[in-house]
């Protein structure tokens, strides 16, 4: 057996290059070297005597290369020589084809280090995260039991009847009672009705106001035919039957307006001023506005103080007798009555509620209307800012305490401090009905009231609220 010439120049070719073969190449340079020594009746050239039968070792040949696959040389010495040069040559080689160009150390460096950083600020952020929730949380509870505290007991939820709208959208159903510290709930009427609507898509958030002498069917009272009650009565007859205030009240919405109130929130004169003192202790800046009295603008309109019985006098304060009251515009009688003057000043929470509360200008009760969505737009755009984040919580806390209302705590540190701060477009306000679009009628009582189309008011409010 003889190895053909063309293997045998190859082989020649691979010892002249040993020391710059690459892997596949010395394996290959093995393998005709065992092919030449197992030819016997072809001489060797002197360079390949020393080379014994090579057989494959199972570790790498970077870490070792047989001593019988050196070049012969004519001393043991120098062998061996040539063998370390060879073993070392080859694993520079491999070493440093392994090992990464500066270019790519740096770069695989800068993004480990990348990664070390934003796991860093990914802890960072969610550590301030839970501190902020954890902070809100305390400020709600302090404001609570401020509430407690002022009120003297947590105010009672009354039996309602939740009714929610199909899109996933809020209405919660906000009243306003006339009832003075020294009254019952059972005398009480509804002076503010509006419904507050929170669409979670569009973070569009709407109030409808209802003008309270609006002509209505209440269920179970008077004519099913012919609207002949006040809406603001529904209040009173449901707090006089077994204190169901609320719940008529939302009843009579969707009887005769088709929409659903999924929560209410139920203030009275006390508990609303002490609402806007928590929201804003140095007061909340306001621009009042009036109508004309009798046909004159007032440098100073007298607006009835009704907390000043039991909470005492302030500076703006004047007592007027009948007689000065009527020729100020107002008709019901004397009294203590506060002096606010129209334009831009800062209200503390008994100024704005008496502000809110006025209706003796030449607008009468749609002013009034007007005056509310006002004082609740202006109380809603200022908590958004999110420098009241904290502040908020304490008033929201606040608010919970001395609101009767059904709205849980959950939704006041989730979706109320977040529809507050989310909202893109403002606050839009509509009134039903609008301005003079309606007719004089009487009611069962004999009151004057407001006849309006209900067609047409209905379709305006699911419009508005959804259903």
């Amino acid at each position: 057996m003889t190895m053909n010439e063309k293997k045998y120049k190859r082989l020649e070719y691979l010892r002249h290059n040993i020391n710059y073969l690459t892997i596949r190449e010395r394996q290959e340079y093995y393998d005709l070297l065992n092919e030449l020594k197992k030819a016997g009746n072809q001489s060797e050239p002197e360079e390949f005597e020393e080379f014994e039968e090579y057989v494959e070792p199972e570790y790498e040949y970077s870490d070792y290369e047989p001593e019988s696959f050196q070049k012969n040389t004519s001393s043991s010495n120098g062998r061996n020589a040539s063998r370390r040069n060879t073993r070392e040559s080859f694993s520079n080689q491999e070493n440093n084809r392994n090992k990464p160009s500066k270019k790519e150390s740096k770069s695989s460096k800068k993004a480990k280090s990348g990664k070390k950083k934003k796991r860093h600020w990914l802890r960072t952020i969610l550590t301030i995260i839970v501190v902020i929730i954890a902070v809100m949380i305390g400020f709600f509870v302090y404001g609570y039991q401020r509430g407690v505290k002022h009120e003297g007991s947590v105010a009672k939820q009354e039996k309602f009847t939740s009714l929610k709208n199909s899109d996933g959208s809020v209405n919660i159903l906000l009243l306003g009672a006339d009832q003075r510290p020294w009254q019952s709930s059972g005398v009480a009427h509804t002076d503010t009705i509006m419904v507050l609507h929170v669409n979670g898509k569009n973070h569009q958030t709407q109030i409808v106001s209802f003008m309270r002498d609006t002509l209505v069917n209440i269920p179970d009272v008077g004519s099913s035919d012919t609207p002949d009650s006040k809406i603001n009565s529904a209040f009173t007859i449901g707090e006089q039957y077994n204190k169901q205030g609320v719940n008529l009240m939302s009843e009579t919405l969707k009887n005769n307006f088709g929409i659903n109130c999924q929560y209410y929130a139920v203030v009275d004169f006390s508990s609303f001023a002490t609402i806007i003192d928590s929201l804003f202790p140095t007061g909340l800046k306001i621009d009042a506005k009036f109508s004309t009295v009798n046909g004159e603008n007032l440098s100073a309109v007298p607006v009835p103080d009704d907390l000043a019985a039991t909470e005492g006098k302030v500076s703006s304060d004047k007592d007027l007798t009948a007689e000065e009251a009527a020729a100020l515009g107002y008709p019901d009688g004397g009294g203590t009555f506060m002096m606010i003057k129209p334009g831009t000043q800062k209200m503390d929470g008994r100024m704005l509620l008496n502000y809110a509360r006025f209706r003796h200008d030449d607008e009468g009760d749609y002013g009034r209307v007007k005056r509310q969505q006002q004082v609740l737009e202006t109380v809603m755009s200022k908590m958004k800012n999110p420098l009241s984040l904290f502040t908020a919580s304490s008033a929201l806390g606040t608010t919970r305490a001395v609101t009767m209302t059904n709205i849980p705590n959950s939704f006041f540190l989730t979706k109320g401090i977040t529809a507050l701060l989310d909202m893109k477009n403002g606050i839009k306000s509509t009134t039903i009905p609008a301005n003079n679009d309606w007719e004089n009628a009487y009611d069962m009582y004999g009151g004057l009231g407001l006849s309006i189309d209900m067609t047409k008011y209905k379709a305006k409010a699911q419009e508005l609220l959804g259903q």
